[in-house]
């Protein structure tokens, strides 16, 4: 790309930014003014404006009212970055899970992006066939030609057969905008303002999947040429010692290539894990917060009673689901119960043999552990159909994940498995100890067995570490900031930093001395924890 068309790119990136979106928001903006609504936020909490963008979140959801108009989409459009932009969920209780749960923050348009006010826009505003048409198109050509645009330039041929549609579907929407347009049009390149927009208009989720696969491929090459030179090598040991020594040198450095390609694929696979808004490079990190170890982080907002297990020894769970269901799991049972955060029993997943520990693996998705029969179970839960079983040749234990795949515990190690190929990448020796429950914590893997010690593991350095705490622990679940909370024996929880050297005992009203807990878990997308006992689940809110 040239010059000419890195300028070809900052013209239309300044027209869907400066022209564009403001007319976008200017639209949404008169809708509801014309409809006697004083702000964005008393037009987000009204009842039509809310129970339609819930729905564009949430599936397979029945409100309490207005229940007649509930949809289930095929698809969400609604990201959990844009509804955490507009809705805050009520602390108080409550009978039901749906909209009525949720009230709008302080937003103000300035905030809404061309994608989110588009799609209140199309979704929850009258709008003649021509402006449906308009919004449409011009959201569309957004997406084709900048967010994933990564030569930060378009070509003429390109550009001339886009900016005369460009220009007809914003003067339709706007007809006071011509003079902006042409002035953009005819604007002189601006370096720093062209980057700034390229950062702001690229979508970085769908690169980072296109750097991983690249990576990849370029670790395999590097591994078959690693193969060849060693082959190569080994038949040339009879020839000469001089010959040798150059293979033996350009193996040396494949073998370089080899460990900074495998960092490469590394970091490249952890930022795919990444789910926050990309538009706003800053959202995860500014959401993404430093605890103080022992601070109060949780209120209680419910608690409600569960089926009992009615044997003495139990290893029940439960985990919060991205779309904010409970799923928890008993072992005598061979189930898996779903029910709302409120408490309200939603449906029973039977499963065929006896589960040990469950983890939540993608959105809507758990995976249990079988460890009778040597398996993992991958369940949808919401629409409680099984996605896939994973045999395997030991027994296996506690589950997690890490860096999107799944980790396992078996007799003596950890099993690092890639759900898709199913194969396990990585086994890691713990040496007698026998890990019972584990939590993934960014490049880290905690774990606990029969004993006063939490343990940690290193991903990036494969070493293992432990800290000795009050009593034995139970289960362990990571929270924002890679710290963990571990629930002990003698009912106490105790805040361990993420490098599992320091603790701190929790003194949180509803977490001290809740006696035996047999599952915790917390859920950074809904900002909830759950606890687990004999006979109830306790929700709690994150402050």
């Amino acid at each position: 790309m040239d010059r000419e068309d890195q300028r070809r790119f900052f013209v239309i990136g300044s027209a869907i930014l400066e022209v564009v979106t403001p007319v976008f928001r200017h639209k949404l903006e008169n809708n509801y003014t014309n409809h006697g609504v004083a702000c964005l936020r008393d037009y987000l909490n009204s009842q039509p404006v809310v129970h339609t963008l819930f729905h564009l979140r949430h599936r397979y959801m029945t409100c309490c009212k207005d229940n007649g108009n509930c949809r289930s989409n095929p698809t969400l459009p609604i990201n959990y970055c844009q509804w955490d932009l507009l809705y805050t969920e009520n602390p108080g209780p409550g009978q039901h899970y749906c909209y009525c749960k949720y009230t709008a923050k302080s937003v103000q348009l300035e905030d809404l992006d061309i994608t989110l006010a588009g799609l209140i826009l199309l979704n929850c505003c009258t709008l003649g066939p021509a402006e449906q048409q308009a919004i449409k198109m011009l959201r569309q050509y957004k997406n084709d030609y900048l967010s994933h645009n990564t030569k930060c330039g378009i070509t003429k041929p390109e550009y001339d057969a886009l900016w005369p549609h460009l220009t007809n579907f914003v003067l339709q929407l706007d007809p006071t905008k011509q003079d902006d347009i042409v002035r953009i049009k005819n604007r002189p390149m601006d370096e720093s303002l062209c980057t700034k927009y390229f950062i702001d208009l690229l979508d970085v989720h769908k690169q980072l999947d296109q750097i991983a696969l690249t990576v990849q491929e370029l670790n395999s090459t590097f591994q078959t040429l690693s193969t060849t030179v060693h082959g190569l090598n080994t038949s040339l040991q009879g020839i000469g010692w001089n010959m040798h020594g150059s293979f033996q040198g350009v193996n040396t450095t494949l073998q370089g290539i080899q460990t900074t390609m495998d960092k490469l694929l590394y970091y490249a696979e952890k930022g795919v894990t990444c789910t926050c808004q990309r538009e706003n490079h800053d959202t995860h990190r500014q959401q993404r917060k430093s605890y103080k170890l022992g601070q109060d982080i949780f209120y209680q907002i419910h608690q409600f009673t569960t089926v009992s297990c009615s044997t003495v020894f139990s290893y029940s769970k439960a985990v919060i689901t991205n779309d904010g269901h409970v799923a928890y799991i008993q072992w005598d049972r061979y189930s898996i119960d779903i029910y709302s955060t409120d408490g309200s029993h939603v449906d029973t997943i039977q499963i065929q043999n006896m589960p040990w520990d469950m983890t939540l693996f993608n959105n809507s998705t758990v995976a249990v552990t079988l460890f009778i029969c040597d398996r993992i179970d991958i369940w949808n839960i919401n629409n409680r159909q099984k996605v896939k079983s994973i045999q395997l040749s030991t027994s296996c234990y506690g589950i997690t994940t890490i860096n999107n795949k799944l980790v396992v515990s078996c007799p003596g190690g950890l099993l690092i498995i890639d759900p898709q190929t199913e194969i396990v990448e990585k086994t890691i020796d713990t040496g007698n100890c026998t890990p019972i429950r584990l939590c993934g914590s960014g490049d880290s893997i905690f774990y606990t067995n029969e004993s006063h010690s939490l343990y940690h593991y290193s991903h990036f350095n494969n070493k293992i570490t432990k800290v000795k705490l009050s009593s034995q622990p139970f289960d362990v679940t990571t929270l924002q900031d890679g710290s963990v909370y571990v629930i002990c024996d003698d009912g106490s929880v105790q805040h361990v930093s993420s490098d599992g050297k320091k603790y701190k005992h929790v003194t949180t009203k509803g977490l001290t001395s809740v006696g035996i807990v047999w599952g915790i878990s917390y859920n950074p997308v809904q900002k909830k924890l759950v606890i687990l006992d004999d006979d109830s689940t306790t929700v709690f809110n994150e402050c």
